[in-house]
């Protein structure tokens, strides 16, 4: 995205990436964007921000999910990674705390398992069009095939029409030399 101006509203970043303003507040609020809001409390966002948020769009369009795209940003250090969950023991006086570490082989059987079923629709699609396209091709093929026959047979029929009249001709012109040779005269 070509960056033209050092702010954008939340309307005029909206437009410019082709998605609703509920679209941006949701990315911002599941993936822990800092917004900065101006002296009035309205969202702004910087360049960088918008396009964090071009980026997100991008990947949203290519059928990733937010927690994916959470994990691709975090692991790239666009967005900060999420606080720790703290988890209270059966114990009052001790504490675990449980992070919400990136496992880099879960993300990418899950970027598998989603390439996978976007390759097997594209496939799924491109299939079902080349049958249609098949199938469309088979019945023009036999289309042509059949009025090509039925050309062939009309000059078939109009060649032996032809040959059968020049054979009685020819059949008549013999009969009368036969009878001519019979009677004596020569033609």
């Amino acid at each position: 995205m070509e960056v033209l101006k050092d702010r954008y509203t939340i309307t005029e970043l909206s437009e410019r990436l082709n998605v609703t303003d509920h679209a941006l507040r949701y990315y911002e609020k599941e993936l822990n964007l800092p917004v900065p809001k101006d002296e009035r409390g309205r969202r702004y966002y910087t360049p960088e921000l918008a396009n964090i948020f071009y980026q997100i769009k991008t990947m949203r369009d290519e059928g990733l999910e937010i927690r994916a795209i959470r994990k691709i940003l975090a692991s790239e250090n666009i967005i900060p990674e999420p606080p720790p969950v703290v988890v209270e023991s059966d114990e009052k006086s001790l504490v675990t705390v449980k992070k919400d570490a990136i496992d880099p082989k879960k993300l990418f059987d899950e970027l598998e398992q989603q390439l996978s079923a976007c390759i097997s629709r594209e496939v799924s699609s491109a299939m079902e069009q080349f049958s249609k396209e098949l199938m469309k091709t088979k019945l023009e093929i036999g289309a042509c095939i059949e009025n090509s026959v039925r050309k062939m047979e009309s000059r078939m029929e109009k060649h032996f029409a032809e040959v059968d009249r020049l054979l009685g001709d020819w059949r008549e012109r013999r009969k009368d030399r036969k009878l001519g040779k019979f009677f004596g005269i020569f033609k």
